[in-house]
């Protein structure tokens, strides 16, 4: 009975509010719409049709966040010193990624996220095989004036839709931006963009960073300026691992 009145029910709002693709706007069928579980062990991902779904290319492996090299087996094998192994689910210029990044972080499409959770969760947990159980996801802060401005941190709903999918915890106060910093799309030259985020993070609650193994989120990666500072902070903080987990990189 109960199926039935949802069969119903998705029948009913598919006529009056019919579910398009994010990006290529064709119409979905609500029934077919995946779960969280589904999301991990297929291509099949929500608010996205089946072709655009099968188009992004996850990676499946992480890289050195020094010299982007592949890392075998995902592990430190060049750049030891490096606080961090950086894990990118995908690279720009894969159409797919790119829309879905631009239409949570300059059309505010709030959705966005969800398939955007789905999708770094699949490359985590079935992609890079990693054994994050005891980790706390850590998003990337926006200034306040700038969150804000858009109205939210995209980083944060990425988040929350990433712990939805692999139940990790997510921790949102243990970093503050304190500096209101340019963009970094703006700058072109990779020592300016080191020198715009220096400094530009603190962790005013250290203790619950202190002994922890950390997913650092971030949305884009390309000179690794910001994510380089805020894991500087957290490393001060007492942090064990660390991993940087970011929807795409260069």
């Amino acid at each position: 009975m109960e199926n039935k009145l949802a069969r119903l029910g998705n029948f009913i709002l598919d006529i009056l509010f019919p579910p398009i693709c994010l990006v290529c706007r064709k119409r979905l069928d609500r029934s077919k719409t995946t779960n969280i579980s589904e999301s991990t062990n297929t291509n099949n991902f929500s608010f996205l049709c089946f072709s655009c779904s099968q188009k992004i290319q996850i990676n499946n492996t992480a890289f050195c966040p020094v010299c982007f090299r592949r890392l075998p087996e995902n592990k430190k094998t060049c750049h030891r010193e490096s606080p961090f192994i950086l894990a990118a689910t995908g690279f720009y210029g894969d159409e797919i990624l790119d829309r879905l990044i631009a239409l949570l972080k300059y059309q505010k499409i709030k959705q966005a996220a969800v398939p955007l959770g789905e999708i770094l969760s699949k490359y985590l947990i079935r992609n890079l095989k990693l054994e994050i159980r005891n980790f706390l996801i850590v998003p990337v802060p926006l200034h306040w004036r700038k969150e804000k401005q858009r109205g939210f941190n995209q980083t944060r709903l990425i988040a929350d839709c990433l712990s939805k999918n692999t139940g990790l915890p997510v921790v949102k106060n243990a970093l503050e931006r304190i500096k209101n910093t340019a963009s970094q799309v703006k700058l072109k030259d990779k020592e300016k963009r080191e020198f715009n985020v220096q400094n530009c993070f603190v962790a005013e609650k250290s203790e619950l960073l202190s002994g922890k193994n950390i997913v650092l989120l971030d949305d884009v990666f390309t000179t690794g300026a910001t994510m380089k500072e805020a894991v500087s902070v957290i490393k001060k903080s007492g942090a064990k691992k660390i991993i940087g987990l970011v929807a795409a990189k260069t």
